[in-house]
């Protein structure tokens, strides 16, 4: 195995453990509301302080995080992230898990911004879009465990499992890490030439990476305001079974690891754009059958979910190749850590947009989940022209 695979592997574990933190939350809802004797609000102030965390202190390494060679920074970031991740696991009351969310949350925010930057130092842009897919390929496995792990934690065991073996996991993934991450600081002498500042304003002072932003939260806008309303919708509109909801991530997660490899090579030889809106167009398939479902088999769902996530869930594939391909090394860590901030932003207000959208019905039931079908289809497709105009001059 040659040290740019081995790398990328590694940066794909990392991943997972840093999205499989988040998504073991989701099942465990109730036995937090019963251990700590909170509502809903209170769970969802939980969920929503790791993302606010995370966004706040993206935004604030914008500033800073091209002045310093990426291998110190991933090493700190995941260090902080591993350190808070263990609290998280040894809390034993609310106000301790809730501190314990924020401060994993303060590091969990720059790790996303620094394994795409390192990618896209390490990897030329003709090839860039199959090493992200690599690397994206943690994030479809922590889509695969991380619901069915933590619906069988809330079953058997208890909530201090999970994270007390992700923060185990992660001490682990510091021997690849140390090994295999090498110094990239061939930026810092540039980025050094300005005040934080004035690398601010060159970061923002380009229309094209501005347009990347916007890609970045229209992605979001197309993704994450029908998602965390699934379950919901299937269970009490469709009719599907509780005990059956974590197939959907199952299925989908691991036709998503299959997937990603296809588009980042496809991405490579026909050119990010092309596959990016090919995906979006063809996303718009499975959320509006989804949105629109009524009473239907299991098979039937399954298949609709293993097709969003594979169009919908891949497009972060050639995306994300499209928005560092606007960065030159010297601003791209401070670029794509405003970039992490609007994905956080992005999928936080997609999901706010979707709640205010549906409402409730008779027996638990969605009303108008339809619509943010329709809301997710539309800035799938906004999408595909601002990805148009970010697209570089010369690709294959």
């Amino acid at each position: 195995m040659n040290k740019e695979r081995a790398l990328l592997i590694t940066l794909a574990l990392i991943q997972f453990t840093h999205v499989m933190d988040f998504m073991v939350m989701m099942p465990l809802s109730t036995m937090f509301m019963r251990d700590f004797q909170i509502s809903a609000a209170s769970f969802g102030l939980v969920v929503a302080s790791y993302n606010i965390s995370a966004g706040v202190v993206s935004v604030a390494g914008a500033f800073f995080i091209d002045r310093f060679d990426r291998r110190k920074v991933m090493m700190v970031c995941f260090a902080g992230f591993t350190l808070g991740t263990l609290i998280c696991g040894m809390s034993n009351g609310y106000t301790m898990f809730l501190a314990a969310r924020i401060f994993t949350g303060l590091f969990g925010g720059v790790i996303s911004s620094t394994m795409l930057s390192i990618a896209s130092d390490v990897v030329p842009l003709e090839r860039r879009a199959s090493a992200m897919a690599v690397v994206y390929m943690g994030f479809s496995a922590a889509a695969i465990a991380g619901v069915p792990v933590g619906s069988y934690v809330a079953a058997h065991t208890h909530w201090h499992v999970p994270f007390l073996a992700i923060a185990a996991m992660a001490a682990l993934i510091f021997i690849p890490l140390m090994r295999f991450m090498p110094v990239l600081s061939g930026h810092i002498e540039e980025a050094r030439k300005r005040n934080p500042a004035a690398q601010m304003l060159e970061i923002l002072r380009s229309d094209k990476r501005m347009m990347g932003l916007l890609l970045m939260i229209l992605l979001m806008f197309g993704h994450f305001s029908i998602i965390p309303y699934i379950p919901q919708y299937l269970v009490h509109n469709v009719g599907m079974a509780e005990t059956d909801v974590p197939l959907i991530y199952l299925v989908g997660g691991l036709t998503s690891v299959v997937v990603m490899r296809v588009v980042g090579k496809l991405s490579d030889k026909f050119g990010s754009f092309i596959v990016f809106s090919s995906l979006s167009v063809l996303a718009g398939i499975p959320i509006l059958a989804i949105t629109n479902l009524s009473t239907s088999s299991l098979v039937i769902i399954l298949l609709l979910a293993a097709a969003l996530f594979t169009f919908g869930g891949s497009r972060g594939v050639p995306a994300n190749t499209l928005i560092s391909s606007t960065a030159p090394p010297h601003l791209r860590g401070g670029f794509l850590s405003l970039n992490s901030a609007m994905q956080q932003l992005g999928a936080g207000l997609a999901s706010f947009i979707g709640g205010l959208m549906i409402a409730d019905g008779p027996h638990d039931t969605v009303l108008n989940y339809d619509h943010v079908g329709y809301f997710a289809v539309a800035a799938s497709l906004v999408a595909i022209p601002v990805a148009l105009y970010i697209r570089p001059k010369v690709v294959k």
